[in-house]
């Protein structure tokens, strides 16, 4: 009999479960994305590939497992299971994105079984889909896109009958890792500034003029959520990478500056918390892992009304730099903090959850396409703001994930509207203090 090797869950696979275990809505931790190809593709050789790439991430192979009334996870050998083709060329692209939000918002039967679905799909126009569905608890966005890089050089290395590439990093040994780190020294320092830095209640926060003015929103059991796509054009996000390199600003201080401005002027505070999402991938080995390996940080910005915009987005730089440093503490342990000192058993301090995710496909055997994501259909979040650009197009697309019940599409498009017009306005006049940029907002 094969002889299993369990490992706990990590402390960043943790953050997932536990949104599994208690949501009413199981399916919330599905990841669901597509590799539309726009370029002739032989499909047989395409569904090789994907074996071939699945036996290569053993992320990709994690299941579930109660050991004792404990849920542990461990790599699978058995064969992988069937990579389903559908010929969807009697349908049009609306139709086919409809049944991919539907089949994203499928929950997984996680426990002792696989934690991923692939679909090849075939379009109208000679247009093909890799359809990859994941569980959360097993993979983060970034580990899809390492896969989905993976994929394309292994289909490109046997199309050509070349040598196959390097596979992805294995993660057991970054999973060791992460599992060494609750007993280390290391643990109780990030534990110590956790405390220090959240030993007062932060102020709430919020998109929806409803809760103005609140110490908090109650914790909501309505999850029904929607994805909405807004793409920055190139010429608009060239110019704010431009200001960055000129001024040796990372992209992401500057974004997060922008949304900090619309909620400024709405709460009428110079002080908002932020769900700030970090891939804790520095290591070259985590850069090329599958796996989940993300945390939520909860990041206080705090950025007086007379900072100039350059001065703002190199104190959330620095700030954010500082708080990245103990960026492997738990989230829960983080949350109990807050809601302990605020006198609260549950509740939220902030509607906004924010991720600018720089992993990019990055081969050299690129294929013409592009990358969609679809909404799994639940969210326990207001807003979740993802901004990434996978292909590299020089686009940025503006991912919303919004709660239907604490938000709506006039407030995203208004939340959208706002941070852009803030960034412009920034970057055009970076001494303008933040009090005459929000009074032109």
């Amino acid at each position: 009999m094969e002889n299993i090797k369990y490992y706990d869950l990590t402390l960043s696979q943790n953050v997932m479960y536990f949104a599994l275990k208690y949501s009413p809505k199981k399916n919330i931790v599905n990841i669901g994305t597509v590799l539309w190809i726009e370029e002739e593709i032989d499909i047989d050789l395409l569904e090789k590939a994907l074996y071939k790439s699945i036996w290569r991430m053993d992320a990709l192979r994690l299941r579930l497992k109660k050991v004792d009334g404990v849920i542990k996870q461990y790599v699978s050998t058995e064969e992988p299971k069937k990579v389903k083709i559908v010929d969807f060329t009697n349908l049009s692209k609306e139709q086919i994105d409809k049944k991919l939000t539907s089949w994203t918002g499928i929950s997984f039967k996680y426990k002792d079984l696989e934690l991923y679905d692939i679909t090849i799909i075939k379009a109208k126009d000679n247009l093909t889909g890799v359809y990859v569905k994941v569980n959360h608890v097993a993979m983060d966005a970034w580990g899809l896109t390492v896969f989905i890089k993976d994929v394309m050089d292994v289909y490109a290395a046997m199309r050509d009958n070349k040598e196959l590439p390097k596979p992805p990093a294995p993660f057991i040994p970054l999973l060791e890792s992460d599992l060494a780190y609750k007993d280390s020294k290391k643990f109780k320092k990030d534990e110590e500034f956790g405390k220090e830095y959240f030993k007062e209640a932060p102020k709430y926060s919020t998109v929806n003029e409803k809760y103005i003015g609140k110490k908090y929103r109650p914790t909501s059991l309505r999850v029904k959520s929607k994805l909405k796509v807004i793409t920055l054009e190139s010429e608009k996000v060239e110019k704010i990478n431009e200001f960055c390199r000129e001024n040796r600003l990372s992209p992401q201080s500057v974004f997060l500056l922008g949304s900090q401005l619309y909620l400024y002027k709405l709460n009428n505070s110079d002080e908002a918390l932020v769900n700030n999402v970090l891939a804790r991938r520095s290591g070259a080995a985590a850069k090329t892992a599958g796996r989940m390996l993300i945390n939520i940080l909860e990041f206080v910005i705090k950025c007086p009304y007379d900072l100039s915009f350059l001065d703002a987005c190199n104190k959330i730089m620095i700030e954010q730099a500082k708080l990245f440093r103990h960026g492997d503490y738990p989230y829960q342990n983080v949350v109990d903090f807050i809601q302990k000192n605020a006198g609260i058993k549950t509740g939220n301090f902030t509607d906004l959850s924010f991720t600018y995710q720089a992993a990019k496909v990055g081969s050299e055997n690129m294929f013409k396409g592009k990358i969609q994501n679809y909404s799994n259909g639940s969210s326990g979040i207001s807003i979740y703001l993802t901004i990434m650009d996978v292909l590299g197009s020089g686009n940025l697309d503006f991912m919303f994930e919004y709660n239907l019940a604490l938000a709506n599409e006039e407030i995203v498009d208004k939340f959208y509207e706002q941070m852009i017009k803030g960034i412009e306005i920034g970057i055009a006049s970076p001494n303008k203090t933040l009090r005459e940029i929000i009074r032109e907002l």
